[in-house]
């Protein structure tokens, strides 16, 4: 279902936008590659959840988030997916209702490929 190569259209800091380079999100089962021009990142991806709620952990294994996991939230509308994760290293987001002010990151992507 996520499977696929997904191109960031949007993101949002709290209730802020906030602007993203040119972001392109590849997903092939439990890897991912995001390519923008900040750099590329690539690591491991795993997934839990349910259907209704699935999360996924971001394990990066190159690039700048080489060592660190992004404990985040994920779901599928159309060809559209969002994820949902704290900067700060804090608790992964319970939801995608974020208040002003907190360190939580949404970027809404648009599926340009399936695998």
């Amino acid at each position: 279902m996520f499977d696929g190569t997904w191109k960031a259209v949007s993101g949002k800091l709290g209730t802020d936008s906030i602007p993203l380079p040119d972001t392109t999100l590849r997903i092939e089962g439990d890897r991912y590659t995001v390519e923008s021009a900040n750099g590329r990142d690539e690591g491991e991806l795993i997934w839990g959840g349910d259907d209704e709620q699935p999360t996924v952990d971001l394990k990066g294994t190159a690039g700048d988030h080489k060592g660190h996991t992004i404990a985040a939230i994920a779901r599928i509308r159309g060809d559209h997916m969002q994820l949902c994760y704290a900067v700060d290293g804090s608790a992964r987001p319970s939801s995608f209702s974020v208040g002003p002010g907190t360190a939580v990151v949404t970027v809404r992507y648009r599926r340009v490929a399936e695998e």
